[in-house]
């Protein structure tokens, strides 16, 4: 990452972000400049460059020669220099990447020079946790931090974002950064099946960050941007398999393909306890393919019972 130098910093920023930032990209920017929020927007909304626009509003509080920087988390080095590049070419900051194995190793002296050198600090969190570790960097020279894909931070997970804030983000120091997220979900994973588990997964995110989630509701901007499916809904009414002929027969030979399967194992299997063990494996699968039957159809049952395999 080659080092960008301004030779006036008194004069008006070459690169404003403002002029081509959206009506709620603003709004979110405005709402990130008064507390700690976490963006919650789809992919390809323009997440990154509500952080720009957030750099641009607070940079009087790390532009050099001031000491505070801005620090920017990404998780994988391909987002880390991807977003370097991005904040690079939005704004007029000087900006510096650290990622892998070699540009992070590096000693107390080299950190202070960077520190001196550069604005904005784009790094894997766990080149920041290190830093904090060997107070390369202290949390209290940090003006804006920024976690990208936030919803790592989870309360349970031992993620890099969860121990930065956990063990160095002290809410109550006058002094701790401003804190701003940016995530697609904040649901981690797979995430949760009921609202309960939602709740459990936003709250704990937001306890993590220190934050709140903010987002965009039927906002013109924002749906001119994104391409929204065409939903078509179709209703039809339940049919029980015990009004069709073909479902009785099929039922009738699956439960006769059963018993004639338990006839074998006892044939075959004197060991009480192996018996039982086949017997229990076969029933799973026998109940299987009846669930499947009954709420999935003929056909899905048929695929079920040629795909099973019973130890």
């Amino acid at each position: 990452m080659e080092e960008v130098i301004h030779d006036d910093r008194s004069s008006p920023a070459k690169k404003d972000p403002r002029k081509i930032a959206r009506k709620y990209q603003l709004e979110l920017c405005e709402k990130a400049v008064k507390e700690n929020i976490i963006v919650c927007l789809g992919t390809g909304c323009g997440k990154t460059h509500i952080a720009v626009l957030l750099m641009n509003e607070l940079r009087h509080q790390f532009t050099k020669p001031k000491k505070e920087i801005c620090i920017f988390l990404a998780p994988t080095v391909p987002l880390v220099q991807q977003q370097a590049v991005v904040i690079e070419n939005s704004i007029d900051l000087k900006v510096q990447s650290y990622f892998g194995h070699v540009k992070h190793l590096k000693t107390h002296a080299d950190w202070e020079n960077d520190l001196m050198k550069y604005e904005v600090f784009v790094m894997t969190p766990i080149i920041f946790l290190q830093s904090l570790r060997h107070c390369h960097i202290r949390m209290e020279l940090v003006a804006l931090l920024i976690f990208d894909e936030c919803h790592h931070a989870q309360l349970d997970k031992r993620h890099d974002y969860t121990q930065i804030m956990k063990l160095f983000y002290n809410i109550d120091n006058p002094k701790c950064p401003r804190v701003f997220g940016m995530t697609a979900s904040p649901i981690f994973g797979k995430g949760g099946s009921n609202y309960l588990d939602y709740a459990k997964y936003i709250n704990s995110l937001e306890n993590i960050l220190n934050a709140r989630i903010c987002s965009v509701d039927g906002n013109l901007d924002l749906e001119a941007l994104v391409a929204s499916p065409a939903i078509s809904i179709y209703y039809y009414t339940p049919v029980s398999i015990y009004d069709s002929k073909f479902m009785l027969v099929y039922m009738e030979e699956l439960e006769a393909n059963k018993n004639n399967l338990f006839s074998i194992l006892r044939d075959n299997y004197t060991d009480l306890k192996v018996l039982k063990n086949k017997q229990k494996s076969l029933s799973k699968v026998h109940g299987d393919v009846i669930f499947c039957l009954e709420n999935v159809g003929l056909w899905g049952a048929v695929q079920i019972e040629g795909g099973v395999k019973c130890n």
